[in-house]
């Protein structure tokens, strides 16, 4: 059931957030202001997250996921009946307050009680919950607005009842039975300080950047879209690769060992991310950018996943690494709509694109010449 749950809140902020992208939009919305309307969401979300760490053991699970899903649910229907850009901007800063209420609690509940060989399984499940409703969410949000514009603010209240209506009858035997494997121990040539340091640092740094392009993308391709004559439905369905690559990309790790402890894999990802920003920059054509939404996708999910797993794998692991690879993920997502929206308003909407191609490339040569020194 909280598997379910994380499914149905991805599906109803996605349609939330992208909906009211969508209405800015369509208002006339500068670059600059779309970009300050995807931080909107993530500032408070962030801070609070971050406060929320700490205390986590004082709320209770249930009670705070119901009644932010009780709040949310007012704010979806809320959303359909506003048209400015200041009362979007509210709309998201409340978004991202009732947010933070909702996620630290719920993965809490989900670790309760269990070791980090089990955590890591509970994990990899709770990921491919959660990144499915992305997916969906993105792939059918610009055809519900274009049916009509209220639509996707509805069906996201719709998705939040059986949250409200589940969240009492959660018990601590509800948490998911855990039948994973143990977690590799790191092989032993890999097994220095020195080196898992490198690991965990470089996945951080992967990690975040890649969530800054996706907020950055999400926050400012509808409006690459619209200037370029491209329908929403369409622009939906674009958006929609990226998390259909980080799906695919949670499902393949999940299965294999292969890319732990392995630079390749890590420096393979910083450069198909590079090349897939130079893709978009110099193409106007939807299945280039598909395309390489999809390979940043991919590439998301294995900076997503390496960072778990080299968090996981620290010995002195707890809520307080935990926290710091949930900082990363909203700090990017911060940065990412405000960076795309400040350089597409002073120059165009593709230089963003091709700014975070060069950062991607020079990441990846600090990833290579970092691992060079460790031989």
């Amino acid at each position: 059931m909280i598997y379910l749950f994380s499914f149905l809140m991805d599906v109803t902020v996605v349609f939330l957030m992208l909906g009211l992208n969508f209405r800015a939009v369509d208002g006339g919305a500068s670059p600059a202001e779309l970009g300050v309307l995807g931080a909107a969401f993530a500032v408070p979300y962030s801070l609070l997250c971050f406060l929320l760490a700490r205390r986590l053991s004082s709320l209770d699970a249930r009670v705070s996921m119901a009644v932010s899903s009780a709040l949310l649910l007012i704010l979806c229907l809320l959303s359909g009946m506003v048209a400015s850009m200041p009362s979007f901007l509210l709309l998201a800063v409340l978004v991202g307050i009732v947010s933070a209420f909702f996620w630290p609690p719920l993965e809490h509940y989900l670790g309760q009680g269990k070791a980090p060989d089990q955590l890591y399984g509970i994990l990899s499940r709770f990921n491919l919950w959660w990144c499915s409703g992305y997916a969906v969410a993105t792939a059918t949000c610009g055809l519900f607005y274009e049916w009509d514009f209220r639509l996707p603010f509805l069906i996201a209240a719709g998705c939040l009842v059986p949250i409200i209506a589940g969240t009492p009858f959660l018990r601590s035997k509800d948490s998911p039975d855990d039948r994973a494997s143990p977690l590799d121990k790191p092989p032993t040539e890999t097994g220095t300080l020195r080196k898992k340091k490198f690991f965990l640092t470089t996945a951080r740094i992967f990690i975040f950047l890649t969530y800054a392009s996706a907020g950055g993308i999400f926050a400012l391709f509808p409006k690459l879209g619209d200037s370029l004559h491209v329908s929403k439905p369409v622009v939906s369905r674009i958006i929609f690769f990226i998390y259909l690559g980080q799906l695919l990309s949670f499902w393949v790790l999940a299965k294999t060992h292969r890319w732990r402890y392995k630079t390749v894999f890590l420096l393979g990802g910083q450069l198909a991310i590079a090349a897939a920003f130079v893709a978009v920059f110099t193409s106007n054509h939807t299945a280039i950018f598909a395309g390489a939404f999809a390979v940043i996708g991919i590439a998301s999910g294995l900076a997503y996943f390496s960072s778990l797993f080299y968090t996981l794998h620290e010995p002195v692991f707890r809520s307080s690494l935990a926290g710091v690879h949930e900082a990363l993920l909203a700090s990017g997502r911060l940065f990412g709509p405000i960076f795309f929206g400040a350089i597409a308003g002073i120059s165009n909407l593709k230089i963003p694109y091709l700014l975070f191609a060069f950062i991607f490339a020079f990441v990846g040569l600090h990833t290579f010449l970092q691992s060079r020194r460790l031989r």
